[in-house]
């Protein structure tokens, strides 16, 4: 029968039989491969799953994990959760062991799932041995320890940038600023009036500018050239990031597909992005 389903099914294509009655029928006969093929066929993978958990085929489950574990394919992550689930609640043995150990594999190479879900499923079975998920806990502890690093050395950068921003802005407002250049900044040739001075430090000939006395201020207003590149940069980061939090859609599909939704959501927080315009939760939103 599951050949003739797939004949009759192709990928990206309709069926050509009636899928409920096949189910009915494969469920009748208590036909395994063809409810897999029918239920994965049609978007149902964690029905599929269950019908291969049922079973006891862990070899089928673990491909089938592969196939559709990911969400960012279309798939379902949660396949592999159920799958972890499933493995550690079976009798302790060697061969439940490595299926936990080869799905742990999985979880931590595509960082499918947070450590502390992981730790939690894991602990509910008191059989398993601790050596199991020792060098698993090991190194999400050191990449934890990195990444807080990281996240000091960018946080005394940020504070570093803040503090010179605003002793620069505290001179601009209480002291009169002398422009000592006496070379072209781009063309090095001296300084000749008329001459144009940017508050950036940068010094130019009137005729290196051109008529438009410059090209990177923000809208028509000029500024320096050579800074111009880098403020467009930063504009443009500015405006991705408003489109991005108008885009509702967006954030709360990868809301669903994420394996952490709360790194989602501070990551859209992170970049000040989500707030009570882009984002808004009514009676019948889906943040509900």
């Amino acid at each position: 029968m599951s050949p003739l389903n797939r004949r009759g099914w192709p990928p990206g294509g309709p069926p050509a039989y009636d899928v409920d009655q096949a189910l009915v029928s494969c469920r009748g006969r208590g036909f395994a491969p063809g409810l897999v093929f029918l239920y994965e066929a049609s978007g149902l993978y964690r029905e599929a799953a269950g019908v291969l958990r049922a079973a006891g085929d862990a070899a089928g489950l673990l491909a089938l994990c592969e196939r559709r574990g990911d969400a960012r394919q279309g798939g379902d992550a949660t396949l592999w959760r159920d799958a972890l689930e499933h493995f550690a609640r079976l009798p302790d043995g060697e061969e439940s062991a490595a299926r936990v150990r080869g799905v742990l594999q999985h979880v931590e190479a595509r960082a499918l799932l947070p450590p502390l879900q992981v730790l939690h499923i894991l602990a509910q079975n008191p059989a398993l041995r601790l050596d199991l998920v020792k060098g698993y806990v090991s190194r999400q502890l050191e990449a934890d320890n990195r990444a807080m690093a990281a996240d000091v050395e960018e946080a005394e950068r940020l504070e570093e940038e803040v503090e010179r921003a605003r002793l620069a802005l505290e001179r601009l407002r209480s002291e009169p600023v002398v422009f000592q250049s006496n070379r072209d900044a781009a063309t090095g040739a001296a300084l000749e009036l008329p001459s144009v001075h940017f508050m950036c430090g940068h010094s130019f000939n009137a005729r290196t500018l051109g008529d438009d006395g410059g090209g990177g201020g923000a809208g028509d207003e000029p500024g320096c050239p050579l800074c111009a590149p880098e403020h467009a940069r930063t504009a443009a980061l500015v405006d991705s990031n408003r489109a991005w939090a108008a885009d509702k859609d967006a954030f709360f599909k990868q809301l669903r597909a994420a394996p952490d939704g709360f790194a989602v959501v501070t990551e859209y927080l992170g970049k000040g992005v989500l707030n009570a315009s882009s984002v808004s939760v009514d009676a019948g939103g889906e943040g509900r």
